[in-house]
């Protein structure tokens, strides 16, 4: 009983942990894309 409580408890953190990870990796992306976007919509500007 005991055991099947914390190993359910480390398959919890282990969730958590992962869906934590995906969030911020997925923040980080978007926000590196957009930076990009930026400097893609300025480089447009300047070639006209």
């Amino acid at each position: 009983m005991i055991k099947t409580l914390i190993k359910l408890k480390i398959l919890k953190l282990i969730l958590i942990g992962g869906v934590s990870t995906a969030y911020i990796f997925k923040k980080y992306c978007d926000q590196k894309n957009e930076i990009t976007s930026k400097k893609g919509k300025k480089t447009l500007l300047l070639t006209r």
